[in-house]
């Protein structure tokens, strides 16, 4: 039985699936970022929010 794994190499990640097939990236979009610009709220492919401070994305 395999399942999901993830493969560490130093400098390298990769994410497989059963068969060996990679992971596509995620997909996210920013649906609000405050006046400030300090808070960002982004939506993913399957619909969950994320709340992220600004400057945690440099």
């Amino acid at each position: 039985m395999s399942e999901a794994r993830t493969h560490d190499a130093p400098g390298e990640r990769a994410q497989t699936r059963e068969g060996g097939a990679a992971f596509p990236p995620a997909q996210f979009v920013l649906i609000y970022e405050s006046r400030d610009g300090k808070l960002c709220l982004f939506e993913d492919s399957d619909g969950h929010l994320t709340a992220v401070r600004a400057e945690k994305l440099a």
